[in-house]
């Protein structure tokens, strides 16, 4: 199949969506298809994912790194997309995330070009945006198939829109994680994710706070970067505590830093699949996440492959709870940690790269969704 693959950037580090769809494209190139990749990014910047070679890259010059995309920059990238599915003809477009495939999905109009949108947030995302979600819940009509990452997300859609809704989880290469089992962790609380404010990163900072003083020898670590940082950073230097919380930015290698951490800290207010759950739970590691957010409360298991936290009227207290139980039950957290592999065994790549090819061959051919067989 000839397939175009849209993402807004994917010239600077990103979160986990941007992360998956490198995944995705990469090994659909290396099973033989013709793999073409559009984003809004500037000709002449350097790509910061290691996308394959043999994939060609088309930049519509249409975003800047890092922010939002202007409105009126819309009908430039519905132009280039159209003129792109007129010069290649694929058999199938797929866009990864909202801002995306809005306006993906309206330049391709017309085209013939059977549509897939691929959503990696939660409906909390658009509880302040009614434009935006209107604006989604329109393309979704107009396309062939539309991609939420557990069923968590697909019954936060009415009823009426879930007839052309599709789980399908993200894909993790597990052995890239599964070394991290044979490692002895430091006494490090991990947080990887983008700095934003969905992400709570600053309650993770306050439970720290609440515990650090009994507990001298443990440190908590943020890897990611983004629109936050500067009051990520000042938070982090109020912190009686500021010599034990680290801030490298973004990091390459993910996989050592699972293996050097014990804990491992989703305090997300809202997400849709959390990438860092699996990656983590692959990687043997002990997860918390809170249970009023719908990617931990998908993939956790309270006591068997994480802690699921229930917030009430002191989020960061309940937090800080929870990590202290895993600090000082050692047992428990080795109990957890090894428990946790199997239980994210069907997120395997190759599991979920086979259901991605599933579904494009099926638009390819305008047949109807096909089952999934990835247990849910």
């Amino acid at each position: 199949m000839r397939l175009l693959f849209a993402i807004k950037g994917l010239v600077i580090a990103g979160g986990g969506a941007e992360r998956v769809f490198v995944e995705v494209v990469n090994a659909l190139a290396q099973r033989g298809h013709d793999v073409h990749v559009a984003t809004f990014d500037h000709p002449g910047q350097d790509l910061f994912y290691d996308l394959d070679p043999a994939i060609p890259v088309h930049l519509l010059g249409a975003g800047e790194p890092g922010v939002s995309t202007p409105r009126s920059n819309m009908p430039k990238i519905m132009l280039g997309v159209r003129r792109l599915a007129k010069e290649l003809r694929p058999d199938a477009a797929i866009a990864f995330m909202h801002s995306t495939y809005v306006p993906v999905a309206l330049g391709l109009l017309g085209t013939g070009v059977p549509m897939i949108l691929s959503e990696h947030t939660a409906g909390a995302h658009f509880d302040d945006r009614p434009l935006e979600r209107a604006l989604t819940r329109l393309v979704q009509k107009l396309s062939y198939a539309k991609t939420v990452v557990s069923p968590v997300i697909r019954d936060e859609h009415p009823a009426a829109y879930r007839s052309n809704l599709v789980v399908l989880p993200n894909p993790v290469s597990m052995a890239a994680f599964e070394l991290a089992a044979e490692t002895d962790p430091d006494k490090v609380i991990l947080c990887v994710g983008g700095l934003r404010v969905e992400k709570g990163q600053e309650i993770l900072i306050d439970a720290f706070d609440r515990i650090a003083a009994d507990h001298p020898g443990w440190r908590l670590r943020f890897v990611g970067d983004g629109v936050t940082r500067p009051q990520v950073e000042a938070r982090i230097a109020a912190s009686p505590f500021a010599n034990r919380i680290e801030l490298p930015g973004v990091l390459r290698d993910v996989p050592a830093e699972y293996a050097n951490a014990s804990i491992v800290v989703v305090p997300s207010r809202y997400e849709s699949l959390s990438m860092v759950a699996i990656e983590a739970m692959a990687s043997s590691r002990a997860v918390i996440g809170f249970a009023d957010c719908a990617g931990p409360r998908a993939l956790i298991e309270d006591g068997v492959n994480g802690l699921l936290v229930e917030p009430g009227d002191d989020r960061a207290g309940a937090l800080a709870q929870a990590i202290e139980r895993l600090i000082t039950d050692s047992s428990a957290r080795a109990s957890i940690g090894s428990d946790s592999p199997e239980t994210v065994s069907a997120y395997s790549a190759e599991n979920v790269i086979t259901e991605w090819e599933n579904l494009l061959m099926a638009a390819a051919k305008r047949a109807p969704l096909p089952t999934a067989r990835i247990p849910r």
